[in-house]
Protein backbone atom coordinates (compact mmCIF):
# COMPACT_ATOMS: atom_id res chain seq x y z
CA UNK A 1 0.00 0.00 0.00
CA UNK A 2 1.56 3.63 -1.13
CA UNK A 3 1.17 6.08 1.91
CA UNK A 4 1.32 9.57 0.32
CA UNK A 5 3.43 12.24 2.08
CA UNK A 6 0.19 14.37 3.23
CA UNK A 7 -0.48 10.99 4.82
CA UNK A 8 2.59 11.02 6.44
CA UNK A 9 2.32 14.33 7.86
CA UNK A 10 -0.39 13.97 9.20
CA UNK A 11 -0.02 10.75 10.78
CA UNK A 12 3.00 12.32 12.85
CA UNK A 13 0.93 15.39 13.89
CA UNK A 14 -1.58 13.18 15.16
CA UNK A 15 0.93 10.66 16.79
CA UNK A 16 2.66 13.92 18.58
CA UNK A 17 -1.04 15.25 19.38
CA UNK A 18 -2.22 11.37 21.11
CA UNK A 19 1.43 10.97 22.77
CA UNK A 20 1.25 13.88 24.55
CA UNK A 21 -2.69 13.85 25.45
CA UNK A 22 -1.62 10.36 26.95
CA UNK A 23 0.92 12.02 29.09
CA UNK A 24 -1.05 15.15 29.84
CA UNK A 25 -4.39 13.39 30.52
CA UNK A 26 -3.11 10.47 32.30
CA UNK A 27 0.19 9.65 32.91
CA UNK A 28 1.25 13.12 34.34
CA UNK A 29 -1.81 13.12 36.66
CA UNK A 30 -1.82 10.29 38.34
CA UNK A 31 1.98 10.82 38.99
CA UNK A 32 0.40 13.60 40.37
CA UNK A 33 -2.44 12.30 42.04
CA UNK A 34 0.73 9.78 43.98
CA UNK A 35 2.26 12.93 44.66
CA UNK A 36 -0.19 14.51 46.37
CA UNK A 37 -1.39 11.70 48.45
CA UNK A 38 2.18 10.78 49.45
CA UNK A 39 2.54 14.50 50.99
CA UNK A 40 -1.02 14.51 52.53
CA UNK A 41 -0.45 11.20 54.25
CA UNK A 42 2.98 12.63 55.32
CA UNK A 43 1.57 16.02 56.67
CA UNK A 44 -1.12 14.16 58.44
CA UNK A 45 0.96 11.65 60.32
CA UNK A 46 2.86 14.75 61.26
CA UNK A 47 -0.79 16.19 63.04
CA UNK A 48 -1.27 13.44 64.79
CA UNK A 49 2.36 12.99 65.76
CA UNK A 50 2.10 17.00 67.03
CA UNK A 51 -1.29 16.11 68.85
CA UNK A 52 0.06 12.80 70.53
CA UNK A 53 3.20 14.74 71.54
CA UNK A 54 1.03 17.55 73.44
CA UNK A 55 -1.25 14.72 74.98
CA UNK A 56 1.84 12.55 76.81
CA UNK A 57 3.18 16.34 77.79
CA UNK A 58 -0.17 17.17 79.09
CA UNK A 59 -0.25 13.30 81.35
CA UNK A 60 2.87 13.92 81.93
CA UNK A 61 1.97 16.95 83.92
CA UNK A 62 -1.19 15.44 85.02
CA UNK A 63 -2.69 18.69 82.95
CA UNK A 64 -5.67 17.52 81.40
CA UNK A 65 -6.76 20.46 80.29
CA UNK A 66 -3.76 20.57 78.22
CA UNK A 67 -4.76 17.31 77.05
CA UNK A 68 -8.30 18.59 75.76
CA UNK A 69 -6.13 21.26 74.07
CA UNK A 70 -3.59 19.26 72.59
CA UNK A 71 -6.57 17.79 70.96
CA UNK A 72 -8.32 20.66 69.74
CA UNK A 73 -4.84 21.92 68.27
CA UNK A 74 -6.46 20.97 64.94
CA UNK A 75 -9.78 22.24 65.56
CA UNK A 76 -9.40 24.93 62.72
CA UNK A 77 -8.41 22.44 60.01
CA UNK A 78 -11.25 22.15 57.54
CA UNK A 79 -9.95 18.74 56.89
CA UNK A 80 -10.85 17.11 60.38
CA UNK A 81 -12.94 14.64 61.23
CA UNK A 82 -12.02 13.69 64.29
CA UNK A 83 -8.89 12.87 66.83
CA UNK A 84 -9.52 9.91 69.28
CA UNK A 85 -7.67 9.35 72.58
CA UNK A 86 -7.05 5.44 72.86
CA UNK A 87 -6.02 3.99 75.85
CA UNK A 88 -4.40 0.83 75.60
CA UNK A 89 -4.66 -2.48 78.28
CA UNK A 90 -3.92 -5.42 78.54
CA UNK A 91 -6.03 -8.47 79.66
CA UNK A 92 -5.08 -12.10 80.91
CA UNK A 93 -6.55 -14.73 80.63
CA UNK A 94 -8.20 -16.51 83.72
CA UNK A 95 -4.74 -18.64 84.18
CA UNK A 96 -2.85 -15.74 83.46
CA UNK A 97 -1.40 -17.79 80.79
CA UNK A 98 -1.81 -15.10 77.65
CA UNK A 99 -3.06 -11.31 76.90
CA UNK A 100 -4.14 -9.32 74.68
CA UNK A 101 -4.73 -5.31 74.00
CA UNK A 102 -7.59 -3.67 74.14
CA UNK A 103 -8.21 0.05 72.86
CA UNK A 104 -10.60 2.43 74.46
CA UNK A 105 -11.59 5.67 73.48
CA UNK A 106 -11.36 8.10 76.32
CA UNK A 107 -11.70 11.17 74.74
CA UNK A 108 -12.81 12.26 71.22
CA UNK A 109 -12.71 15.71 69.33
CA UNK A 110 -15.19 17.17 68.51
CA UNK A 111 -16.88 15.29 71.44
CA UNK A 112 -19.65 14.73 69.42
CA UNK A 113 -18.79 12.95 66.64
CA UNK A 114 -20.01 9.75 65.63
CA UNK A 115 -19.70 7.56 62.77
CA UNK A 116 -22.63 7.49 61.67
CA UNK A 117 -22.89 11.60 61.23
CA UNK A 118 -20.43 12.17 59.23
CA UNK A 119 -20.92 13.01 56.43
CA UNK A 120 -18.24 11.43 54.33
CA UNK A 121 -17.62 8.03 52.96
CA UNK A 122 -15.22 5.75 54.99
CA UNK A 123 -13.13 5.72 51.81
CA UNK A 124 -12.58 9.39 52.33
CA UNK A 125 -11.01 9.25 55.56
CA UNK A 126 -7.35 8.79 55.56
CA UNK A 127 -6.93 7.88 59.53
CA UNK A 128 -3.06 7.98 61.14
CA UNK A 129 -2.46 6.64 64.41
CA UNK A 130 0.77 7.86 66.58
CA UNK A 131 1.53 5.90 69.90
CA UNK A 132 2.63 7.15 73.18
CA UNK A 133 3.74 5.61 76.59
CA UNK A 134 3.55 7.50 79.82
CA UNK A 135 3.77 6.76 83.75
CA UNK A 136 0.36 6.78 83.61
CA UNK A 137 -1.15 5.51 80.72
CA UNK A 138 -0.20 3.84 77.34
CA UNK A 139 -2.34 5.11 74.74
CA UNK A 140 -2.21 6.48 71.19
CA UNK A 141 -4.05 9.64 69.49
CA UNK A 142 -5.77 8.34 66.04
CA UNK A 143 -6.03 11.71 63.64
CA UNK A 144 -9.15 11.25 60.75
CA UNK A 145 -9.38 14.02 58.06
CA UNK A 146 -11.19 13.78 55.26
CA UNK A 147 -9.55 13.65 51.52
CA UNK A 148 -12.20 16.41 49.67
CA UNK A 149 -8.84 18.48 48.87
CA UNK A 150 -7.39 15.64 47.05
CA UNK A 151 -10.20 15.13 44.97
CA UNK A 152 -10.50 18.99 44.55
CA UNK A 153 -7.62 19.07 43.34
CA UNK A 154 -6.98 16.18 41.03
CA UNK A 155 -10.38 17.29 39.50
CA UNK A 156 -8.43 20.84 38.83
CA UNK A 157 -5.60 18.40 37.51
CA UNK A 158 -7.61 16.96 35.28
CA UNK A 159 -9.61 19.87 34.28
CA UNK A 160 -6.25 21.52 33.62
CA UNK A 161 -4.81 18.76 31.58
CA UNK A 162 -8.05 18.22 29.63
CA UNK A 163 -7.87 22.38 28.60
CA UNK A 164 -3.96 21.78 27.77
CA UNK A 165 -4.64 18.45 25.39
CA UNK A 166 -7.25 20.55 23.84
CA UNK A 167 -5.05 23.30 22.97
CA UNK A 168 -2.21 20.79 22.08
CA UNK A 169 -4.79 19.58 19.58
CA UNK A 170 -5.91 22.45 18.07
CA UNK A 171 -2.33 23.64 17.69
CA UNK A 172 -1.31 20.06 16.15
CA UNK A 173 -3.84 20.37 13.28
CA UNK A 174 -3.21 23.80 12.72
CA UNK A 175 0.69 22.96 12.58
CA UNK A 176 -0.53 20.08 10.42
CA UNK A 177 -2.40 22.00 7.80
CA UNK A 178 0.76 24.07 7.59
CA UNK A 179 2.71 21.34 7.30
CA UNK A 180 0.78 19.83 4.21
CA UNK A 181 0.74 23.23 2.87
CA UNK A 182 4.14 24.32 3.62
CA UNK A 183 5.91 20.50 2.72
CA UNK A 184 3.28 18.02 0.85
CA UNK A 185 2.28 20.93 -1.84
CA UNK A 186 5.59 21.68 -2.70
CA UNK A 187 6.88 18.27 -2.70
CA UNK A 188 4.08 16.98 -4.99
CA UNK A 189 4.29 19.82 -7.11
CA UNK A 190 7.97 18.85 -7.69
CA UNK A 191 7.10 14.85 -8.11
CA UNK A 192 4.96 15.70 -10.66
CA UNK A 193 7.43 18.31 -12.13
CA UNK A 194 10.04 15.47 -12.05
CA UNK A 195 7.60 13.25 -13.97
CA UNK A 196 7.15 15.49 -16.75
CA UNK A 197 11.11 15.80 -17.49
CA UNK A 198 11.34 12.09 -16.96
CA UNK A 199 9.26 12.28 -19.44
CA UNK A 200 11.29 14.49 -21.87
CA UNK A 201 9.73 17.83 -21.10
CA UNK A 202 12.42 20.61 -20.23
CA UNK A 203 10.69 23.43 -20.27
CA UNK A 204 8.81 22.52 -16.62
CA UNK A 205 9.82 25.14 -13.61
CA UNK A 206 8.47 24.48 -10.11
CA UNK A 207 7.64 27.78 -7.90
CA UNK A 208 8.38 27.97 -4.35
CA UNK A 209 10.18 31.21 -3.05
CA UNK A 210 10.38 30.15 0.58
CA UNK A 211 13.88 30.44 2.00
CA UNK A 212 14.02 27.17 3.73
CA UNK A 213 15.41 23.85 2.31
CA UNK A 214 12.01 23.10 0.14
CA UNK A 215 12.84 26.43 -1.46
CA UNK A 216 16.34 25.08 -1.78
CA UNK A 217 15.31 22.19 -3.26
CA UNK A 218 12.73 23.59 -5.88
CA UNK A 219 15.55 26.28 -6.93
CA UNK A 220 18.00 23.06 -7.27
CA UNK A 221 15.49 21.09 -9.65
CA UNK A 222 15.04 23.92 -11.58
CA UNK A 223 18.81 24.87 -12.07
CA UNK A 224 19.22 20.81 -12.80
CA UNK A 225 16.56 21.09 -15.34
CA UNK A 226 17.76 24.06 -16.59
CA UNK A 227 21.32 22.04 -17.12
CA UNK A 228 19.67 19.27 -18.35
CA UNK A 229 18.31 21.34 -20.99
CA UNK A 230 21.96 23.15 -21.97
CA UNK A 231 23.14 19.35 -21.97
CA UNK A 232 20.57 18.06 -24.09
CA UNK A 233 21.41 20.79 -26.35
CA UNK A 234 25.14 20.06 -26.10
CA UNK A 235 23.77 16.40 -26.65
CA UNK A 236 22.58 16.68 -29.97
CA UNK A 237 24.92 18.92 -31.14
CA UNK A 238 27.54 15.91 -30.42
CA UNK A 239 25.60 13.57 -31.62
CA UNK A 240 25.46 15.41 -35.12
CA UNK A 241 29.04 15.55 -34.74
CA UNK A 242 29.47 12.01 -33.75
CA UNK A 243 27.32 11.01 -36.77
CA UNK A 244 29.35 12.98 -39.14
CA UNK A 245 32.49 11.29 -37.44
CA UNK A 246 30.64 7.93 -37.84
CA UNK A 247 30.34 8.37 -41.80
CA UNK A 248 33.58 9.11 -41.87
CA UNK A 249 34.83 6.35 -39.83
CA UNK A 250 33.06 4.49 -41.88
CA UNK A 251 34.26 5.86 -45.13
CA UNK A 252 37.77 5.11 -43.33
CA UNK A 253 36.84 1.33 -42.34
CA UNK A 254 35.84 0.95 -46.02
CA UNK A 255 39.37 2.25 -46.97
CA UNK A 256 40.84 0.14 -44.61
CA UNK A 257 39.03 -3.04 -45.56
CA UNK A 258 40.06 -2.22 -49.09
CA UNK A 259 43.91 -1.48 -48.11
CA UNK A 260 43.93 -4.84 -46.19
CA UNK A 261 42.58 -6.62 -48.67
CA UNK A 262 44.94 -5.52 -51.01
CA UNK A 263 47.90 -6.02 -48.84
CA UNK A 264 46.93 -9.74 -48.29
CA UNK A 265 46.45 -9.51 -52.30
CA UNK A 266 49.72 -8.13 -52.24
CA UNK A 267 51.01 -10.54 -50.07
CA UNK A 268 49.51 -13.15 -52.07
CA UNK A 269 50.72 -11.78 -54.90
CA UNK A 270 54.12 -11.73 -53.43
CA UNK A 271 54.46 -15.74 -52.74
CA UNK A 272 52.91 -16.20 -56.62
CA UNK A 273 55.97 -13.73 -57.65
CA UNK A 274 58.14 -16.20 -55.61
CA UNK A 275 56.51 -18.88 -57.22
CA UNK A 276 56.95 -18.11 -60.84
CA UNK A 277 60.16 -17.09 -60.75
CA UNK A 278 60.69 -21.11 -59.28
CA UNK A 279 58.54 -22.32 -61.64
CA UNK A 280 59.38 -20.50 -64.89
CA UNK A 281 62.68 -21.67 -63.61
CA UNK A 282 61.35 -25.54 -63.64
CA UNK A 283 59.76 -25.69 -66.53
CA UNK A 284 62.19 -24.01 -68.73
CA UNK A 285 64.46 -27.15 -67.81
CA UNK A 286 62.43 -29.95 -69.41
CA UNK A 287 60.73 -27.37 -71.77
CA UNK A 288 64.49 -26.97 -73.11
CA UNK A 289 65.21 -30.74 -72.85
CA UNK A 290 62.19 -31.09 -75.24
CA UNK A 291 63.26 -28.53 -77.86
CA UNK A 292 66.79 -29.69 -77.84
CA UNK A 293 65.86 -33.35 -78.97
CA UNK A 294 63.35 -32.11 -81.48
CA UNK A 295 65.71 -31.35 -84.00
CA UNK A 296 68.10 -34.38 -83.27
CA UNK A 297 64.34 -36.61 -83.59
CA UNK A 298 64.15 -34.79 -86.97
CA UNK A 299 67.41 -35.71 -88.18
CA UNK A 300 67.25 -39.14 -87.38
CA UNK A 301 63.92 -38.99 -88.97
CA UNK A 302 65.30 -37.75 -92.78
CA UNK A 303 68.01 -40.41 -92.07
CA UNK A 304 66.06 -43.34 -91.53
CA UNK A 305 64.23 -41.99 -94.67
CA UNK A 306 67.31 -41.50 -96.93
CA UNK A 307 68.39 -44.64 -95.89
CA UNK A 308 64.91 -46.76 -96.72
CA UNK A 309 64.88 -44.99 -99.48
CA UNK A 310 68.84 -46.41 -100.56
CA UNK A 311 68.41 -49.36 -99.20
CA UNK A 312 65.35 -50.02 -101.62
CA UNK A 313 67.74 -49.05 -104.79
CA UNK A 314 70.02 -51.11 -103.96
CA UNK A 315 67.81 -54.19 -103.44
CA UNK A 316 66.32 -53.40 -106.71
CA UNK A 317 69.60 -52.95 -108.63
CA UNK A 318 70.05 -56.13 -110.64
CA UNK A 319 73.35 -57.97 -111.52
CA UNK A 320 74.58 -57.40 -108.01
CA UNK A 321 76.47 -60.64 -106.15
CA UNK A 322 74.58 -62.08 -103.29
CA UNK A 323 77.53 -61.77 -101.05
CA UNK A 324 77.59 -57.74 -102.06
CA UNK A 325 73.97 -57.45 -100.88
CA UNK A 326 74.23 -59.61 -97.58
CA UNK A 327 77.10 -57.23 -96.31
CA UNK A 328 74.53 -54.16 -97.31
CA UNK A 329 72.33 -55.63 -95.64
CA UNK A 330 74.27 -56.44 -92.12
CA UNK A 331 75.16 -52.69 -92.20
CA UNK A 332 71.71 -51.49 -92.61
CA UNK A 333 70.58 -53.37 -90.09
CA UNK A 334 73.37 -51.69 -87.81
CA UNK A 335 72.42 -48.47 -88.65
CA UNK A 336 68.63 -49.19 -88.60
CA UNK A 337 69.47 -50.49 -84.80
CA UNK A 338 71.11 -47.51 -84.32
CA UNK A 339 68.69 -44.76 -85.11
CA UNK A 340 66.47 -46.46 -83.46
CA UNK A 341 67.77 -46.62 -79.59
CA UNK A 342 68.84 -42.90 -80.54
CA UNK A 343 65.29 -41.72 -81.36
CA UNK A 344 63.82 -44.74 -78.17
CA UNK A 345 66.08 -42.36 -75.96
CA UNK A 346 64.78 -39.11 -77.46
CA UNK A 347 61.64 -39.93 -77.05
CA UNK A 348 62.33 -40.50 -73.52
CA UNK A 349 63.82 -37.56 -72.78
CA UNK A 350 60.63 -35.85 -74.30
CA UNK A 351 58.36 -37.82 -71.85
CA UNK A 352 60.67 -37.43 -68.49
CA UNK A 353 60.21 -33.40 -69.72
CA UNK A 354 56.60 -33.70 -70.22
CA UNK A 355 55.93 -35.49 -66.89
CA UNK A 356 58.17 -33.42 -65.50
CA UNK A 357 56.14 -30.36 -66.86
CA UNK A 358 52.67 -32.17 -65.77
CA UNK A 359 53.75 -32.59 -61.85
CA UNK A 360 55.20 -28.99 -62.27
CA UNK A 361 51.85 -27.50 -63.36
CA UNK A 362 49.79 -30.44 -60.89
CA UNK A 363 51.56 -28.47 -58.51
CA UNK A 364 50.73 -25.05 -58.85
CA UNK A 365 47.03 -26.31 -59.23
CA UNK A 366 46.74 -28.10 -55.91
CA UNK A 367 48.73 -24.95 -54.82
CA UNK A 368 46.68 -22.43 -56.02
CA UNK A 369 43.48 -24.49 -56.02
CA UNK A 370 40.94 -22.13 -57.65
CA UNK A 371 38.52 -23.88 -55.36
CA UNK A 372 40.02 -22.43 -51.93
CA UNK A 373 36.76 -21.13 -50.87
CA UNK A 374 34.82 -24.72 -50.99
CA UNK A 375 35.24 -26.42 -47.50
CA UNK A 376 36.68 -30.04 -48.22
CA UNK A 377 38.42 -33.03 -47.50
CA UNK A 378 42.77 -32.86 -48.27
CA UNK A 379 45.74 -35.05 -47.59
CA UNK A 380 47.83 -33.23 -45.75
CA UNK A 381 51.05 -34.80 -46.77
CA UNK A 382 50.10 -33.97 -50.23
CA UNK A 383 50.01 -30.51 -49.54
CA UNK A 384 53.16 -30.39 -48.52
CA UNK A 385 54.68 -32.88 -51.52
CA UNK A 386 53.21 -29.70 -53.81
CA UNK A 387 54.69 -26.52 -51.85
CA UNK A 388 57.97 -28.33 -51.86
CA UNK A 389 57.66 -28.63 -55.17
CA UNK A 390 56.77 -25.31 -56.17
CA UNK A 391 59.67 -24.08 -54.09
CA UNK A 392 62.54 -26.65 -55.27
CA UNK A 393 64.25 -24.20 -57.16
CA UNK A 394 64.62 -22.08 -54.01
CA UNK A 395 66.52 -24.67 -51.86
CA UNK A 396 68.17 -27.53 -54.48
CA UNK A 397 71.86 -28.42 -54.37
CA UNK A 398 71.43 -25.92 -51.25
CA UNK A 399 69.33 -27.30 -48.24
CA UNK A 400 68.38 -30.83 -47.73
CA UNK A 401 65.00 -31.73 -46.95
CA UNK A 402 64.09 -34.68 -44.64
CA UNK A 403 60.89 -35.78 -44.73
CA UNK A 404 59.53 -37.92 -42.08
CA UNK A 405 55.50 -38.26 -43.39
CA UNK A 406 53.25 -40.55 -41.52
CA UNK A 407 50.34 -41.44 -42.76
CA UNK A 408 47.62 -39.19 -41.43
CA UNK A 409 43.72 -38.91 -42.04
CA UNK A 410 42.82 -36.46 -44.61
CA UNK A 411 41.62 -33.16 -42.55
CA UNK A 412 38.26 -30.62 -43.25
CA UNK A 413 39.69 -27.72 -44.53
CA UNK A 414 40.40 -24.55 -46.84
CA UNK A 415 42.87 -26.75 -49.33
CA UNK A 416 44.16 -23.41 -50.55
CA UNK A 417 44.15 -21.75 -47.25
CA UNK A 418 46.30 -24.52 -45.63
CA UNK A 419 48.62 -24.36 -48.77
CA UNK A 420 49.17 -20.60 -48.55
CA UNK A 421 50.11 -21.37 -45.08
CA UNK A 422 52.63 -24.00 -45.62
CA UNK A 423 54.13 -21.85 -48.41
CA UNK A 424 54.60 -18.95 -45.83
CA UNK A 425 56.73 -21.24 -43.63
CA UNK A 426 58.29 -23.07 -45.91
CA UNK A 427 59.48 -19.82 -47.45
CA UNK A 428 60.36 -18.30 -44.38
CA UNK A 429 62.33 -21.82 -43.35
CA UNK A 430 64.25 -21.78 -46.76
CA UNK A 431 65.01 -17.82 -46.26
CA UNK A 432 66.42 -18.59 -42.87
CA UNK A 433 68.93 -20.63 -43.83
CA UNK A 434 71.94 -18.35 -45.44
CA UNK A 435 73.76 -20.80 -46.99
CA UNK A 436 73.50 -24.45 -46.72
CA UNK A 437 71.30 -26.44 -43.56
CA UNK A 438 68.63 -28.64 -43.31
CA UNK A 439 64.76 -28.81 -43.23
CA UNK A 440 62.98 -31.52 -41.51
CA UNK A 441 59.15 -31.81 -41.96
CA UNK A 442 57.15 -34.41 -40.28
CA UNK A 443 53.56 -34.96 -39.72
CA UNK A 444 51.68 -36.95 -36.44
CA UNK A 445 48.54 -38.08 -35.70
CA UNK A 446 47.97 -37.09 -31.79
CA UNK A 447 44.98 -36.81 -29.82
CA UNK A 448 42.27 -36.33 -32.90
CA UNK A 449 44.52 -34.07 -34.44
CA UNK A 450 47.57 -33.91 -37.41
CA UNK A 451 50.41 -32.58 -36.69
CA UNK A 452 52.49 -30.68 -38.67
CA UNK A 453 56.33 -30.16 -37.73
CA UNK A 454 58.61 -28.17 -39.61
CA UNK A 455 62.64 -27.39 -38.53
CA UNK A 456 65.42 -25.38 -39.78
CA UNK A 457 68.71 -25.30 -39.09
CA UNK A 458 68.85 -21.40 -40.02
CA UNK A 459 70.13 -18.29 -37.38
CA UNK A 460 66.69 -18.59 -34.91
CA UNK A 461 65.69 -15.62 -33.30
CA UNK A 462 64.81 -13.98 -29.95
CA UNK A 463 62.25 -14.39 -27.85
CA UNK A 464 61.53 -10.54 -28.04
CA UNK A 465 60.83 -11.09 -31.99
CA UNK A 466 59.72 -14.50 -31.52
CA UNK A 467 56.62 -12.76 -29.93
CA UNK A 468 55.68 -10.61 -32.67
CA UNK A 469 56.35 -12.42 -35.65
CA UNK A 470 52.50 -12.96 -36.02
CA UNK A 471 51.61 -9.18 -35.42
CA UNK A 472 50.27 -7.70 -38.57
CA UNK A 473 53.17 -5.77 -40.55
CA UNK A 474 56.33 -6.81 -38.43
CA UNK A 475 59.37 -8.35 -40.26
CA UNK A 476 63.12 -8.70 -39.96
CA UNK A 477 63.47 -8.33 -43.39
CA UNK A 478 64.81 -5.67 -45.70
CA UNK A 479 62.67 -2.91 -47.19
CA UNK A 480 61.12 -4.33 -50.02
CA UNK A 481 61.45 -7.86 -49.34
CA UNK A 482 58.53 -8.27 -47.26
CA UNK A 483 55.27 -6.92 -46.24
CA UNK A 484 55.09 -8.27 -42.73
CA UNK A 485 51.42 -10.20 -43.62
CA UNK A 486 52.42 -14.16 -44.13
CA UNK A 487 52.28 -15.53 -40.63
CA UNK A 488 50.05 -12.84 -39.39
CA UNK A 489 47.52 -14.09 -42.41
CA UNK A 490 48.56 -17.90 -41.37
CA UNK A 491 48.25 -17.47 -37.98
CA UNK A 492 44.30 -16.21 -38.94
CA UNK A 493 43.99 -19.27 -41.36
CA UNK A 494 45.22 -21.83 -38.21
CA UNK A 495 42.95 -20.07 -35.74
CA UNK A 496 40.17 -20.64 -38.72
CA UNK A 497 40.40 -23.94 -38.54
CA UNK A 498 39.95 -24.21 -34.98
CA UNK A 499 43.91 -25.16 -34.39
CA UNK A 500 47.02 -24.38 -33.30
CA UNK A 501 50.29 -22.92 -34.22
CA UNK A 502 53.47 -22.83 -31.86
CA UNK A 503 56.66 -21.21 -32.16
CA UNK A 504 59.51 -22.68 -31.13
CA UNK A 505 63.22 -20.95 -31.34
CA UNK A 506 66.44 -19.98 -29.69
CA UNK A 507 69.34 -17.67 -31.67
CA UNK A 508 71.83 -20.38 -33.38
CA UNK A 509 69.84 -23.01 -33.12
CA UNK A 510 66.76 -22.98 -35.54
CA UNK A 511 63.06 -22.61 -35.37
CA UNK A 512 60.25 -25.24 -35.35
CA UNK A 513 57.02 -24.16 -36.46
CA UNK A 514 54.09 -26.89 -35.00
CA UNK A 515 50.88 -26.75 -36.18
CA UNK A 516 47.59 -28.60 -34.77
CA UNK A 517 44.71 -29.35 -36.95
CA UNK A 518 41.83 -31.16 -35.79
CA UNK A 519 40.70 -34.27 -38.19
CA UNK A 520 37.03 -32.99 -38.72
CA UNK A 521 35.21 -29.81 -37.73
CA UNK A 522 31.83 -27.92 -37.19
CA UNK A 523 31.58 -26.20 -40.95
CA UNK A 524 34.27 -22.79 -40.91
CA UNK A 525 32.68 -19.44 -41.74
Amino acid sequence: MRITLKTKIWFTVLSVILLFSFFSLYYFPAQQEKYLLKNYNNEVQNLANTISLGVKIALKEENFEGVQTAMSFVKDDPRLQYVKLVSTDTSWNNDSTKYSLNNTVLKTFPEDYSEDSTHTSPNSIISKTSPFVTNTMTGAIELGVNTDTIINDKKKIRTTSLIVSGIVFIIGILVGFWLARNISKPVLALRDAADKVGDGDLTQRVENNSGDEIGDLGRAFNKMVADLGKARSELNKANEELANTNEALHATVADLKEAQEQLVQSEKMASLGQLTAGIAHEINNPINFVTANIQPLKDDMADILKFLDSYEEIISKKGLKNEFIEIEKIKADADIEFTKKEIHDLLKGIEDGAMRTSEIVKGLKNFSRLDQSIFKKANINDCIESTLTLLHNSYKNRIEVIKDLDNVPEIECFPGQINQVLMNILSNAIQAISEEGSISIKTRLENKKVKIFIKDSGAGMTDEIRKKIFDPFFTTKEVGKGTGLGLSISFGIIQKHNGEIEVFSKPGTGTEFIISLPITQEQID
